[in-house]
């Protein structure tokens, strides 16, 4: 089969903007090609139009494609909430110009609203829900083998994890089964995609081994996380399971990409990377190991309580240079008791001031706010906290109440949605976080209140930010080898 993926682009309202490549996509491309099939990827993202959001040009690229390439297959990502717009619009337009092409989109989005999605966007066929490997390839047999209607029915109803419709019913096959034995997927397939068409302007990265640096690759050396935060829903598209890669098989990829593009920079995407503390210690070990001069982040977020002064050690040896740390909350009930962090304020702090023995150390934190918990005392713990730390960007965003979470089952019973908000919609609601609007009311504050503390908090960020920018500049000029001057480094 020709299978054309397709990478929607990232909203203008998504800031500061990097790039990532489309690592799920890769990793289809590497088992539909294992499977004989023949696969092109399309990453919108990588046009960089004057206009982010003008979808009439973006539609004539992905046309023209689809009639070049004539795909009997075409799968869209929608990694999160932001693109689903962008991906309905699309979706109608590939089916009015060629309706006989079935179109399959998963990722983050899809799954969690499936039913929505299929019984009001007939434009799109098939449903992918969670891990995507093993699923997309029992499609593509399927469709291979070319089944009468009953039969072709009938087999889709055999795939795991799985949306579509029969007799005008939508059925859902749940997702049971997930890849327990990592490192039988293949690499993510970079022969799918010119890795040049990636490569922007770094020269502000944080990069204190004044390495080459012209974009971060994604690694992917686990999937999902054991905890239940009370607000996230990452467990129902990796599933419930922690599953890891072995410490070799992930430095193996990161050497592979070391030396067949001479790349220097990564970007390890787990949900949770330092859960396995031996298994970490292990991949820095393996990288000083080889000899990997390499710099590396964790842009989604690294659970405070995993880390010690010896995996800290070893992250910044092996070449971490920027880290983001989720501590959620100020407050140790609605970090605890609510959201169900089990994470100290004291364990938070120590991690913070050993980090800052690291100068070049560039560190994000995350928090949350707008919980229904929530109250003036409660956000003025946080605002404390994001000050007393005054790491170089605190991220904070209005909580949003996702299906299937725990927040979302709360706030339907408790009638928490704000005006103008109806869980009935979110599946079509753009929803990203963001510092614009809340989603849900807390019990025991007003709205305005809410707002007023948000105004008063983006006032604080932008003050640390700019102050530590400054300070950055400073130990940057003094030209610190992290190498071969440790002690510097470390003062």
């Amino acid at each position: 089969m020709n299978i054309l993926l397709i990478n929607p682009q990232t909203p203008s309202f998504v800031q500061n903007k990097e790039y990532y490549i489309p690592s799920s996509l890769l990793y289809l491309a590497a088992v539909l090609r294992k499977n004989g099939e023949n696969v092109k990827i399309l990453d919108l993202n990588t046009f960089r139009l004057e206009n982010n959001d003008d979808c009439e040009q973006y539609e004539k690229i992905i046309i023209d494609k689809i009639f070049n390439m004539q795909p009997s297959l075409i799968g869209i990502t929608c990694l999160f909430s932001g693109q689903f717009p962008s991906i309905l619009d699309y979706s109608k337009k590939i089916k009015e110009a060629f309706k006989n092409i079935p179109i399959v989109i998963g990722g983050t989005h899809p799954t969690i609203f499936p039913y929505e999605i299929l019984y009001n966007c007939h434009y799109i066929d098939y449903i992918i829900i969670g891990e995507g490997e093993e699923s997309i390839i029992h499609l593509t047999n399927i469709l291979n083998r070319k089944y009468n209607n009953i039969e072709h029915y009938k087999n889709l109803n055999q795939i795991d994890g799985f949306a579509y419709r029969y007799d005008e019913k939508i059925i859902i096959n749940p997702k049971r089964s997930f890849i327990d034995d990592l490192d039988n997927i293949p690499y993510p397939d970079y022969d799918t995609i010119n890795l040049k068409d990636y490569y922007h302007d770094t020269s502000k990265w944080n990069n204190p081994r004044n390495l080459s640096i012209n974009c971060s690759i994604p690694i992917i050396s686990s999937r999902s996380c054991h905890m239940r935060c009370s607000f996230c829903s990452m467990f129902r598209v990796m599933g419930p399971k922690y599953r890891k890669r072995s410490s070799k098989n992930v430095v193996d990829e990161i050497e592979f990409l070391y030396h067949k593009y001479d790349h220097r920079y990564f970007s390890f995407m787990d949900d949770n990377l330092t859960l396995d503390r031996d298994r970490i210690l292990e991949i820095c070990n393996e990288i000083i190991d080889r000899n990997l001069n390499i710099q590396f982040e964790t842009p989604n977020g690294i659970s405070t309580g995993t880390l010690d002064k010896e995996v800290i050690d070893a992250l910044i040896s092996a070449g971490l240079v920027r880290i983001s740390l989720a501590i959620e909350s100020g407050s140790d009930y609605i970090r605890n008791e609510i959201m169900g962090k089990r994470l100290s304020k004291k364990k938070i702090f120590d991690v913070i001031r050993y980090m800052k023995k690291y100068r070049l150390l560039y560190v994000k934190t995350f928090f949350v706010i707008g919980m229904p918990e929530d109250t003036q005392k409660t956000l003025l713990e946080t605002y404390d906290m994001i000050k007393e730390i005054d790491v170089d960007v605190p991220i904070v965003s209005n909580v949003i109440p996702y299906p299937g979470t725990k927040l979302f089952k709360q706030s339907l019973r408790d009638d928490l949605f704000a005006e103008g908000i109806c869980p009935d919609n979110l599946w079509k609601t753009n929803i990203y976080f963001s510092n614009k609007g809340f989603f849900i009311k807390p019990y025991h504050m007003e709205m305005e209140e809410l707002y007023e503390f948000r105004s008063r908090l983006d006032i604080l960020i932008e003050k640390l930010i700019t102050k530590n920018a400054e300070e950055r500049r400073y130990y940057e000029n003094r030209h610190i080898n992290i190498d071969t001057d440790k002690e510097s480094f470390l003062k």
